[in-house]
């Protein structure tokens, strides 16, 4: 009897992607790349999967269909590619978990000496305020206390852009925050900015009460996400409808 399996057929797509441009890029001999661990390697392979879309599938047809999807999705290709060279530039510029990291540790997260305030995944779309249709090419940037929030690792970037293939969508891990002991909540007030090219900028700001805990030994790090409203940008000097005429009081 066939054992059904659910695989993400984007994993090894990226993965074979990653490893290509990597190659190609030591044969190059460029001078930013500083290095091409296999620790390296993962974090881009992260950083991709983490801002497209999955293809997920339970059986051998749906896998040579999904495939045969992936070989005539140009567009998704070429926005793979593009991301995966985003991600090896943020990774070789910035100090990597495995070498000397300025992030917070797993080690210290799950030493039990600390309680911390884990934030959601935040995740959401934009949009084309006139089509209604995904906005690719836009940079959103996720502020707290006035400025870029710090992410949980170098495969989260912020700002993040979004692209044809992530269908408009972006995502946000932030750093967990210390807190003075167990069971606090407190409220974490966060802002949006977006900018596309062409468009007027939107800020959006919300509200996350977070309830502080202590992960001991090999305890998962909590991983749950939070849905921000979808957001629609205007073309630059688009009146927009609703405010076109004014409401006379009685």
């Amino acid at each position: 009897m066939e054992v059904m399996k659910v695989t993400n057929l984007m994993e090894d797509y990226v993965r074979a992607h990653v490893d290509d441009i990597y190659e190609r890029l030591k044969a190059e001999n460029v001078s930013w790349l500083t290095c091409d661990c296999e620790n390296c390697r993962m974090d881009t392979e992260c950083y991709v999967l983490n801002r497209i879309p999955p293809k997920y599938t339970i059986s051998g047809r749906g896998v040579n269909h999904a495939q045969s999807e992936l070989e005539t999705a140009k567009q998704v290709m070429a926005d793979v590619d593009i991301l995966v060279m985003d991600g090896i530039r943020l990774i070789s510029g910035q100090k990597r978990p495995n070498h000397d990291s300025a992030y917070i540790s797993d080690a210290e997260i799950i030493s039990g000496k600390y309680p911390f305030f884990f934030f959601p995944i935040f995740s959401g779309s934009v949009y084309d305020g006139t089509t209604f249709e995904s906005l690719a090419n836009a940079k959103i940037t996720i502020n707290y206390k006035g400025k870029p929030a710090k992410m949980l690792d170098s495969t989260w970037s912020n700002p993040c852009s979004t692209f044809k293939a992530t269908e408009g969508g972006y995502s946000f891990c932030v750093e967990p925050e210390k807190a003075k002991k167990e069971g606090m909540t407190k409220d974490f007030n966060f802002e949006l900015i977006i900018t596309a090219p062409g468009y007027d900028t939107i800020n959006y700001a919300f509200t996350v009460p977070v309830v502080s805990k202590i992960l001991k030994g090999s305890a998962a790090r909590p991983n749950y996400s939070l849905k921000i409203t979808d957001l629609f940008l205007f073309p630059q000097g688009m009146v927009n409808p609703m405010e076109r005429y004014p409401v006379s009081g009685d």
